[in-house]
């Protein structure tokens, strides 16, 4: 089987109005593992366009670095070419993310691959399945059989909070965590990894996954605005950001 595995990355999350910046794949013969073709292209946007400071901390491509790249416009016959023998697609969060976003982009130069008569492989998908986070999925990987045969049945709060309890207590067993950090009651603030460091990042919103601290450097106006009647953060929250206002 020829399987092409692909990842993109953009200026943003909304495939409407931002463009990719960088596609890369690779071509294989699934029986052999050989590599058939390699390609990674950086692409410079057309038009005015802004990188968004979460996909910037995210990939860290510059406007700057685009500037003598090709436009999509380009290479594009290059990307549908890749696709033309291939049997299967294989990503990581392709079917949410990097599926559709190309498709849009492919649609703007009149080209198309047609990811339904394609073996669409998502390995992010699959892992979920495999290691799925719901209550029932964690209590059987915890105690060795389902809530149902524990006497909990499923969806019933008393049950539940029973299994919660159990898992906690396994949890608890095989390694200690501690209680986790609350910078307000509706999380819209949490603990993320921002440069390489663990800090109060923004979990909601365009700057989501960015932390407080950067933003007090480089955008008062949006924690003005955060600790304003015009936000819907809740007090404990806003109390929180508060600190990071000059």
């Amino acid at each position: 089987m020829k399987l092409i595995c692909f990842d993109l990355e953009t200026t943003g999350l909304n495939r409407k109005v931002d463009q990719i910046i960088q596609f890369a794949a690779l071509k294989l013969d699934t029986e052999t593992n050989k590599i058939l073709a390699e390609y990674n292209q950086y692409i410079q946007p057309i038009g005015n366009y802004t990188i968004s400071v979460p996909a910037y901390f995210k990939h860290g491509i510059t406007a700057e670095f685009l500037k003598d790249k090709p436009h999509f416009k380009d290479i594009v016959d290059n990307i549908v070419n890749l696709f033309n023998d291939c049997d299967a697609v294989l990503t990581y969060n392709g079917n949410f993310f990097d599926i559709p976003f190309l498709k849009t982009e492919l649609q703007k130069y009149s080209r198309d691959i047609d990811f339904m008569n394609l073996k669409c492989f998502d390995a992010f998908l699959e892992e979920k399945r495999r290691n799925g986070n719901k209550l029932s999925e964690t209590y059987a990987r915890y105690k060795g059989k389902t809530m149902n045969e524990s006497g909990l049945p499923e969806h019933d709060a008393f049950s539940d909070i029973k299994a919660t309890y159990s898992v906690f207590i396994a949890q608890q067993r095989r390694q200690k965590y501690d209680a986790e950090k609350m910078y307000g009651e509706d999380n819209a603030v949490t603990d993320m990894v921002f440069l390489e460091k663990i800090q109060p990042c923004f979990n909601i919103g365009k700057y989501k996954g960015i932390s407080l601290e950067w933003l007090a450097k480089y955008d008062q106006n949006y924690l003005q605005w955060c600790i304003s009647d015009k936000s819907d953060f809740m007090n404990s929250t806003k109390e929180f950001i508060k600190q990071y206002v000059k």
